[in-house]
């Protein structure tokens, strides 16, 4: 089924509102944040010199880029516009993976799909905190472009690999290839989404085979397990190994064993930030096991969150611990995991008849509308007072 035009003006909407208000916030940022300023520095050593000043160099490319083509524009301005063209595609993906999952639902009219992706985006973990606080998992942190860059390639991969997880079918090469390209784009972004997708789509894969269930491994393998691990194992290089070009680099170090080493140094209540920030979808896949366990989106959603998690929570950089790079990967794909949970609980929610069923939609809505509501309050202050 394509998407009528109805569909499409509202994907576009739902685009331009995620893109007007995130972009927004990421405006002032640039002007106000010390992380923001120091990539807009890189992305000024990237128009200087035409050669990427660290592994991940997608936001700083198209930064340089519009720059250079935008007479009289600020560094600033050309990184916001990036900004808000990643936002507006991450809007963009979300509302296809609402359409594609709930077409044939009774939420499948324009208006409830664009209500529903909405919500999402704008869900953070449930706090009162005045603004980012380490400890929480953010699916938007608002505190690192090049995060905010990778979201929309995370996604839109995320949702392609479950897709070939679950299709005997051949696709078409192009398909295929526009997979490959989202998977660069990803890892070229940003690469803590990449190293959470790849060995949980290994795994997927692996179970898929054994059990004899449909999965499409050719296009697995050349959308993503190839070139994602080529540009992981660059990366590694580049920022890890020993004898890498540390002024291409621009940073080396090393991994750690280190379980809380990192989390531990910044914040306290642990426990209490990881349940406020994964409330729905354990509330979710709870409600609705025996319908979650066999959802291939949110299986991958969980194996990616479990990669991701365990990245956060124990591994540190050796020198630089205090950093938390690591940590970006529990913060997509807690993201992920949002998208994959709502998509299933709106899916039940909409073919709900009987007390039970009904009641379980609103238990798990209830803390849908806890997270949506901490996250319009947070979007708020940051537009009206960053």
């Amino acid at each position: 089924m394509r998407l009528s035009t109805r569909h499409l003006i509202a994907a576009g909407l739902v685009a331009i509102a995620a893109g007007a208000v995130f972009g927004a916030i990421a405006g002032t940022m640039f002007l106000t944040s010390g992380d923001f300023k120091f990539h807009l520095d890189i992305a000024k050593r990237f128009s200087e010199s035409g050669r990427p000043a660290v592994p991940h160099f997608l936001f700083h490319g198209a930064t340089a880029v519009v720059y250079a083509v935008l007479p009289g524009a600020s560094l600033a301005a050309a990184g916001t516009l990036v900004m808000a063209a990643a936002y507006f595609l991450t809007g963009g993906v979300a509302y296809a993976m609402f359409w594609r999952r709930l077409r044939e639902s009774r939420l499948a009219a324009p208006r409830w799909l664009a209500v529903a992706t909405l919500a999402t985006l704008i869900a953070q973990p449930i706090t009162m905190a005045p603004g980012y606080t380490l400890g929480y998992l953010w699916p938007e942190p608002y505190t690192s472009p090049t995060y905010s860059m990778m979201k929309p390639f995370a996604l839109a991969g995320f949702a392609a690999t479950a897709w070939f997880l679950a299709r005997r079918r051949a696709p078409s090469v192009g398909i295929v290839l526009l997979f490959a390209l989202v998977s660069i784009a990803s890892g070229l972004s940003k690469p803590n989404f990449i190293i959470c997708l790849l060995p949980a789509a290994a795994l997927l894969t692996t179970y898929r085979i054994w059990r004899r269930q449909p999965v499409s491994t050719a296009a697995l393998v050349v959308g993503l397990f190839v070139p994602a691990a080529a540009i992981v194992a660059w990366q590694i290089f580049a920022s890890f190994a020993v004898g890498g070009d540390a002024d291409a680099a621009m940073y080396q170090d090393s991994v750690s064993w280190a379980p809380l080493k990192f989390m531990r140094h910044w914040a306290t209540g642990l426990t209490a930030k990881f349940v406020a920030s994964t409330l729905f979808p354990l509330t979710v896949t709870a409600a609705y096991w025996p319908q979650a366990r066999r959802d291939t989106l949110l299986q991958c959603g969980w194996l990616c969150f479990g990669f991701g998690a365990f990245y956060s929570y124990a591994l540190a950089e050796t020198r630089n611990f205090h950093t938390g790079n690591f940590v970006w990967s529990g913060y997509i794909t807690v993201f992920t995991l949002f998208v994959a949970a709502a998509v299933v609980w709106l899916r039940e929610a909409a073919a709900a008849e009987g007390k039970w069923p009904v009641g379980r939609a609103l238990v798990c809505g209830a803390g849908f509308a806890l997270h949506v509501a901490s996250g319009a309050r947070l979007t708020w202050q940051y537009l009206s007072a960053p």
